[in-house]
């Protein structure tokens, strides 16, 4: 593969997205340790203020990823921020930098409840690959960021991809699936990389958090082992 002039900048752009994302790493473990903590009189701190982590680690996620592709693009002629949609991205990268992002190969690691999640934590892990099933994933996503940001229920996001947590009143990402999100994020920071010319050594050093299961290979880009550095 042709290595693209603007590779430098993209993996500038990994770099800095890496640092961000430990921020909400940090919540997440925290949301972890809180769940086993337990209080002098026996007590736990889990509840209602312990659940809301989730919504403030997810934007944290959220906002960094949407910056990486701004800042990979680095269009001087655009400087508002692209929005996670597969279409506008694909079509600003072509035009930009003749190069193709999100193709057929392209796939992301995230965590999704099982077939009996209700109301429960249960997770595993679920591999997306194809722009379609990317594209409804983050769809997905984009969905619940517009809701949180413009004050409307959370519960009441889409969920096409089937990441996210069926309840009675709607659906909801627990945790667990903003864990599945950050690693999302990652992949897909590592696989633009790739796209302008990049190798698995120029990757980010991403934050990782605690993992419940093992995290699925990619060979596609070398990652063969649990970890995703």
């Amino acid at each position: 593969m042709n290595v693209n002039a603007h590779l430098d900048r993209v993996i500038d752009a990994g770099n800095e997205t890496s640092k961000l994302l430990k921020i909400p790493a940090d919540m997440i473990s925290l949301h972890s340790e809180l769940r086993d903590a337990k209080l002098p009189d026996g007590g736990t701190l889990q509840g209602k203020r312990q659940h809301s982590l989730r919504w403030g680690a997810f934007l944290l996620v959220y906002a960094p990823l949407e910056g990486f592709f701004k800042e990979a693009l680095n269009d001087s002629a655009n400087t508002r921020t692209l929005p996670l949609n597969i279409g506008k991205i694909q079509n600003k990268f072509t035009t930009v930098h003749n190069v193709k992002l999100f193709t057929k190969d392209w796939e992301v690691r995230t965590l999704i409840p099982t077939e009996s999640a209700e109301n429960s934590s249960f997770c595993e892990w679920r591999t997306y690959q194809g722009t379609e099933k990317i594209r409804c994933y983050l769809s997905d996503m984009k969905s619940l960021r517009d809701r949180l940001g413009h004050g409307a229920d959370p519960l009441t996001t889409t969920n096409e991809s089937g990441a996210l947590w069926p309840i009675r009143k709607g659906h909801s990402l627990r945790m667990l699936g903003v864990e599945g999100f950050l690693q999302a994020g990652c992949d897909l920071v590592n696989q633009t990389i790739t796209a302008f010319g990049g190798t698995s050594d120029q990757f980010p050093d991403w934050p990782v958090p605690p993992r419940f299961e093992r995290l699925p290979p990619m060979p596609s880009l070398g990652i063969l082992q649990q970890s995703n550095r």
